[in-house]
């Protein structure tokens, strides 16, 4: 190869990788192919949906798999799941002879986890099946997964709180405050300027 054959190859540009060659189904697309806000993760190449506005398409998206398929079932399921679980679970503190001593506060308590619980559950899901909308969405819908994390963080230490300190009211409450503020002080709904200080606001809560 001559001097001037090495030169040329030297100054052309590096090739981009091709986008593999297969997807998880013939509706979605590669790592390449999506958006730039979209592409969280460059390690996982295939599996991705195309930004639609159409809701009808969005919730198409139940029917078939893709990137997002374990985390909007489990989280839906789940919240499906959790309001059957916490009536059996009221219904036998109410019924059963030997929890007769259970109080209203009790269940109030067991009220609030439940709640907590069932808000991350269904913003976690809508989050995971509405990001494919728009940036726009996808933002606010992250807000709100932030937001579900903060309260289901919240409502178990309120009620680890409660039963930890039973026999200290002012310790109770000490503890409760310290809580509250450092939730607040979260401050989920500054949206990420990144994908990665996505993951960094995600981990933050707990």
């Amino acid at each position: 190869m001559s001097t001037t054959e090495v030169i040329l190859l030297a100054s052309l540009p590096p090739m981009e990788p091709p986008p593999p060659p297969t997807t998880f189904t013939g509706r979605t697309v590669s790592w390449y192919e999506i958006l730039e806000w979209q592409q969280d993760n460059r390690f996982i190449l295939s599996g991705y949906r195309r930004e639609t506005a159409d809701y009808r398409a969005i919730m198409a998206g139940l029917t078939f798999l893709h990137n997002e398929t374990c985390n909007v079932y489990t989280h839906f399921l789940g919240a499906l799941l959790l309001p059957i679980i916490a009536v059996i679970v009221m219904c036998v503190l109410h019924l059963q002879p030997r929890f007769s001593g259970v109080s209203g506060a009790d269940y109030a308590i067991f009220a609030i986890f439940f709640c907590c619980a069932e808000v991350c559950l269904l913003f976690s899901a809508a989050f995971h099946l509405l990001s494919a909308h728009s940036q726009r969405v996808e933002r606010f819908w992250h807000r709100m997964d932030l937001l579900g994390i903060v309260v289901v963080t919240a409502g178990t230490f309120i009620s680890g709180i409660y039963y930890v300190f039973f026999c200290a009211p002012a310790l109770q409450k000490i503890h409760w405050l310290i809580v509250s503020h450092s939730k607040a002080l979260h401050l989920p709904f500054t949206g990420p300027q990144s994908r990665w200080h996505k993951r960094a606001d995600r981990n933050a809560p707990f």
